[in-house]
């Protein structure tokens, strides 16, 4: 969670934290006094907490809080270095000093991470085999993160993560696509040796295993999750059912796009099966919010919306709507700006005249 009542500072911290690994959902207020309600209410792991606040300051915030949410972390934003010994009066995990600086709010989420970790306590990934590759693509065992020892061995493993099975001539145009037929082979047989050599100095030999058969390979799996597996099935789940709670903690399970980091062409089609997922739960747990008078809670999620989609007309249309009915019309305006400017120099053209037309009658 993110307190500040300026809110350039606010978009600031909320596009840096989006920035660093195994973030779940960040939440931001302007306000302070429906920050302390929800987070009395939701009890987050961590707040970015301004000091200088004029309704409630962050001092106060903080030490009103402790009785409601003591498990919860709080790291003091603010622009005078005297301000820090108050704030760690408060025994405050740590401090920032605006402007902040990108390596220095990094360095207080691994800090947070490494704690979280020490007292086996959420927020930090665990130590048991899993394969986390939303936002990232990190294998971990018994004795850790495992290291592998080439990229393109880190590559096709998660190839075979995904697909399970591929023939030796599927998995060369896909994985090789440099390499023709024979030399392909060879290297594909090198890394595949590779794989099973990482895996059993990783403890993980009985967890995954790879198989040939002929021309094919195949990956089993036995007593490891993958983070995406696990998301789809919460996803699936919470919208069949039409539960908002359930769309709301499956939407905390997706923390990035599928092997985020990879640009090979065989990606894109399973990084897009998970991205419509995520965009299909958010446009219904946002609607579902507004339908039942919750738009300030359908604010995060309108907003991961338009910034997963920058041109999409619904999405910024959305979001200038919920703007207007919680009273924020300069809020809506602006983006209204924003959306009009992107769109002419991506588009080369003026918004669609239904656009304009449905914004005028907001701001009527």
């Amino acid at each position: 969670m993110v307190v500040d009542d300026e809110w350039p500072a606010l978009e600031q911290m909320r596009e840096l934290l989006q920035q660093c690994e195994n973030i779940a959902s960040i939440h931001v207020f302007d306000n302070p006094r429906e920050a302390f309600t929800a987070a009395a209410e939701q009890k987050p792991d961590l707040i970015f907490l301004d000091i200088q606040m004029p309704e409630l300051s962050g001092l106060a915030f903080a030490e009103n809080l402790l009785p409601f949410s003591p498990d919860t972390e709080i790291v003091f934003v603010t622009a005078y270095r005297s301000y820090a010994v108050e704030a760690f009066d408060l025994s405050a995990a740590d401090y920032l000093l605006k402007p902040v600086d990108p390596p220095r709010l990094r360095k207080a989420w691994s800090k947070f991470l490494s704690r979280r970790a020490q007292s086996g306590q959420p927020g930090a990934p665990s130590a048991s085999a899993s394969f986390q590759y939303l936002g990232g693509h990190t294998l971990t065992g018994p004795l850790g993160v495992v290291k592998w020892s080439t990229h393109k061995a880190e590559e096709l493993f998660a190839y075979l993560w995904i697909h399970r099975q591929g023939s030796v001539s599927v998995i060369l145009n896909d994985v090789f696509p440099q390499w023709n037929y024979e030399k392909g082979k060879q290297y594909l047989h090198t890394t595949i040796y590779q794989i099973r050599k990482t895996l059993k100095n990783a403890d993980l030999g009985d967890n995954i295993e790879l198989t040939s058969d002929r021309e094919n390979y195949r990956l089993e799996a036995k007593g490891i999750e993958g983070d995406a597996e696990r998301f789809q099935e919460a996803a699936l789940a919470a919208l069949q059912d039409n539960d908002l709670e359930r769309m709301r903690d499956a939407s905390s399970l997706y923390t990035g796009e599928l092997l985020q980091s990879l640009d090979s062409l065989w990606i894109y089609s399973a990084r897009d099966k998970y991205r419509q997922l995520y965009l299909k739960l958010l446009e219904q747990l946002t609607l579902g919010l507004i339908q039942t008078g919750r738009q300030y809670e359908a604010e995060e999620y309108a907003l991961r919306l338009a910034e997963l989609e920058p041109l999409e007309e619904s999405y910024a249309l959305q979001i200038i709507s919920l703007y207007y009915e919680i009273g924020k019309p300069l809020r809506a305006q602006r983006r209204f700006t924003q959306f009009r400017e992107s769109y002419r120099n991506e588009m080369g053209g003026e918004l669609p005249e239904w656009f304009l037309e449905a914004y005028k009658r907001l701001g009527t």
